[in-house]
């Protein structure tokens, strides 16, 4: 029993650190990013089973985190008020060719990063994207104005 309790605050405590980390740190991963995940990965793994080292105690807290996830699947879709504070909601970023600076700097993404995004999409100016969206997941999603040349 003791492991499930404990599987359930390491869930929660997951869940407000990737909160904390924002959108673009889960998008943008670096090999000592990796490296940290797997140690804290494993540091995760011995506070949730604690002693218990069997197999039954694994599985017990691989259970509760997988029946956690569906669990808030299942609250974000019932309840959709629930949704953007269970999987986060898109950040408007540019809006006309004026990036928000406000939202860039609470999102910790630099000029660069929007002008490196943009032509990853073949977007040449800032000054073409109607609408530029951070997503929840930390990728870009960029909705230029129609061309009124025909």
């Amino acid at each position: 029993m003791i492991t499930v309790v404990y599987s359930v605050l390491v869930f929660f405590l997951l869940m407000a650190v990737l909160r904390v980390m924002g959108k673009r740190e889960l998008s943008e991963m670096s090999a000592f990013d990796l490296v940290i995940l797997f140690v804290i990965g494993d540091l995760i793994a011995e506070a949730v089973v604690s002693e218990d080292t069997s197999f039954s105690g694994a599985f017990v807290a691989v259970a509760t985190f997988a029946l956690l996830t569906i669990a808030m699947s299942w609250l974000s879709f019932r309840f959709p008020r629930l949704e953007n504070v269970l999987d986060g909601a898109p950040t408007v970023i540019v809006r006309d060719g004026v990036p928000d600076e406000e939202a860039m700097r609470r999102e910790r993404i630099t000029v660069y990063d929007l002008h490196e995004a943009a032509r990853g999409n073949g977007i040449e100016d800032v000054d073409e994207i109607e609408l530029a969206l951070l997503e929840p997941d930390g990728s870009f999603s960029f909705f230029t104005r129609s061309s009124d040349s025909s």
